[in-house]
């Protein structure tokens, strides 16, 4: 019996809403119907939290059967439900399942986040991407006018990716560094994984010290990469950014467990 009570502690445990805890925003999509994401006017609420940023309503961001389609015009943004503090060793993490299906040699950001809800002048931590041979790559610039750092291993166009930007605060000025992971195989630690792309802080703007909302960028015409994604999330956790079994699944496998428990336990 005892060995039954110890198991159904350890469950409850680790099927407790702890784990979740640390992750700040979370959007899937799928509750949303097909058609604009955001309002069409700075700061109109659009479907769940998000709002237009700025005031160019022109190419909406789309729905299209929960994902977002990104290209070119409107950009958009989303309070995080609680902001996260940058101090000197912390790290906190985007996560998203992207699938670009064309890149341009200029190349653009389509993803960041800012330090105030409706920030429209602030974006550090911009995601790149510009066409590479037959394919692209992913950049990084930490804020406006920095060089955009670029890796130089190409990914295919029309495949679905798991990433995961990793910033982390560095005591002093101008010294935070950023790391890309592009389907981590260990989605439970960080330093398991191999990053696709590291860098210093880039940027001629001061570091911000604070998140406090995620942004959708849909740049120029001639420089935007085409992307489609999902499962947005932003957390100070790298499993919660990562892919990690579904609730559901782990509610089962505990359920499946104990049951397995109590079924020993009778034949003794």
């Amino acid at each position: 019996m005892k060995r039954i009570v110890v198991f159904l502690a350890v469950a409850l445990f680790f099927s407790s809403p702890r784990a979740f805890a640390t992750i700040s925003f979370s959007d899937n999509f799928n509750s949303y119907v097909n058609g604009n994401l955001a309002g069409l006017s700075q700061d109109a609420l659009g479907q769940g939290t998000w709002r237009q940023t700025g005031t160019v309503a022109t190419s909406p961001i789309q729905v299209n059967n929960g994902t977002v389609v990104l290209f070119t015009g409107q950009d958009a943004y989303a309070p995080l439900t609680s902001t996260i503090s940058i101090t000197s060793g912390s790290t906190f993490y985007i996560g998203a399942t992207v699938d670009l299906t064309a890149a341009q040699a200029t190349g653009d950001y389509f993803l960041h986040w800012t330090p105030t809800v409706g920030n429209s002048t602030i974006f550090p931590e911009r995601l790149f991407a510009k066409s590479s041979g037959a394919g692209f790559v992913f950049g990084y610039d930490g804020a406006s006018g920095g060089t955009v750092n670029y890796s130089s291993t190409m990914l295919s166009f029309n495949t679905s990716y798991r990433i995961v930007l990793a910033y982390t605060g560095v005591n002093g000025a101008l010294n935070d560094t950023f790391a890309l992971y592009v389907n981590p195989t260990d989605t439970s630690v960080e330093g398991n994984n191999t990053a696709y792309l590291t860098s210093g802080y880039v940027g001629t703007g001061a570091e911000s010290t604070t998140v406090a909302g995620i942004n959708l960028r849909q740049g120029g015409a001639s420089s935007a990469p085409s992307v489609i994604l999902d499962n947005l999330t932003v957390a100070t956790l790298f499993s919660d950014a990562a892919p990690v079994p579904e609730p559901s699944a782990l509610a089962l496998g505990l359920v499946g467990g104990l049951a397995g428990l109590v079924a020993l336990r009778r034949k003794r």
